[in-house]
């Protein structure tokens, strides 16, 4: 019981020591309401319509006499796919080679003399694509789509090749070669102008499991509460451990002020946490919110102590925590979407802390937390609990013996 008297007294001390900081705490706490909501409603919409591809220009060439660019500007044009990202401008190749020269064309493509005949008599003659090397995005662009031509044609092409090695091994009556040929090769060009009904097309979240909003505001509102850090450092600094001195003459640990530092820090966390996971939950099941806000900024808590006493200084805690909570949320996808993000980091997302507390925040909102998400966050937390708890002793010693 005495204990239990001697621990509020001492965490009313606690909390006295960081009025200091109730300035920087309320503007961070508006900061916190304001920005994650901002930010999410500004990346659903960027994510929502997409960001705009002029698209390039494309200049196809042949011998003088070869009606073949016509035609490719004709048809092409009119493949709605295609004409997304590419327009096709038929041209002579000095032309198409000047235009390129002067910026006017993203790409010059060269067919050699009789392209299309030696297409369908399976002799692939070699194009020639020149690029301007001052874009390289739209030359990249143009590499993909060459690439991914060439796999159709290259699969076209051996389909063609197999019905005609079963017309030389049994001829039909009334069937020229000639007619076979020219019959395979109209039937695959119509599979390849009608290709859009061979896939289909699955609609994917850009972040995932979360609506965008909710994402991008969840995950910003839990890296402003590990990076503010720094504000707890009056409670972990030379002149506040000093006085544990004093409590271990009267015959007090320095567990009581340990864990008056941790609890102090949660109220202050749940100032910037508990308004802004209120407005995301847009109101509903409050009581569930708030007791999630709880959760977090006990765990918080325990990571800006961490911080504090590692670094030993406002500085360098700052620091700490800054570089700590900005890769853990990018780790996460707070920045780049995650379905943007190479596999391996996307593999390696339920590592960050940053994804712990967003599944947690979107708990009381219908979301599932998964069970790895608990455990991590458990263990995470006892193993932040006794390293700053071992840090804390040798602090309030190395104060000991600097006096």
């Amino acid at each position: 019981m005495d204990t239990l008297r001697f621990f509020k007294t001492y965490l009313i001390l606690t909390l006295g020591r960081l009025r200091q900081q109730l300035w920087l705490l309320a503007g961070l706490a508006l900061l916190c309401l304001l920005l994650p909501i901002g930010a999410g409603a500004a990346a659903q919409q960027l994510l929502s319509q997409g960001v705009g591809l002029e698209g390039v220009t494309l200049a196809v060439a042949a011998p003088e006499g070869d009606g073949t660019p016509r035609q490719l500007e004709r048809y092409m044009n009119g493949m709605e796919d295609i004409a997304q990202y590419c327009h096709i401008v038929a041209m002579g190749e000095e032309q198409a080679l000047a235009a390129l020269e002067r910026g006017e064309v993203t790409a010059a493509l060269l067919l050699p003399e009789d392209f299309i005949q030696g297409v369908m008599y399976g002799e692939n003659p070699d194009l020639r694509l020149v690029v301007a090397g001052d874009r390289p995005l739209e030359s990249l662009l143009l590499l993909w789509v060459g690439q991914g031509a060439s796999d159709i044609l290259s699969a076209f092409q051996s389909g063609v090749y197999a019905v005609l090695e079963l017309y030389e091994e049994n001829p039909p009556m009334g069937l020229s070669w000639d007619q076979t040929m020219i019959d395979i090769n109209l039937r695959y060009i119509t599979m390849a102008l009608d290709r859009s009904n061979s896939f289909q097309i699955q609609m994917v979240s850009a972040t995932q499991a979360l609506p965008i909003p909710l994402h991008y505001a969840l995950s910003l509102l839990a890296y402003f509460a590990l990076s503010a850090a720094p504000l707890f450092m009056p409670v972990y600094s030379g002149g506040w451990l000093r006085f544990q001195r004093r409590l271990r003459g009267a015959g007090r640990g320095c567990a009581v002020g340990y864990a008056a530092g941790w609890a102090a820090g949660m109220p202050a966390l749940l100032l910037l946490l508990a308004p802004a996971l209120l407005a995301a939950g847009q109101g509903q099941r409050p009581l569930a919110l708030l007791g999630t806000a709880v959760i977090m900024a006990a765990f918080c808590s325990l990571f800006c102590a961490l911080c504090c006493l590692i670094a030993g200084s406002a500085a360098g805690c700052g620091a700490l925590a800054f570089l700590a909570s900005l890769a853990s949320l990018g780790l996460a996808g707070g920045i780049v979407p995650p379905v943007l993000l190479p596999r391996t980091i996307q593999r390696l997302g339920w590592l960050s802390p940053v994804t712990w507390l967003r599944q947690l925040a979107a708990w009381p909102m219908g979301y599932e937390v998964p069970a790895s998400t608990w455990a991590c966050l458990a263990l995470s937390a006892i193993g932040m609990a006794v390293l700053a708890w071992v840090l804390y002793r040798r602090e309030v010693d190395r104060q000991e013996v600097e006096r």
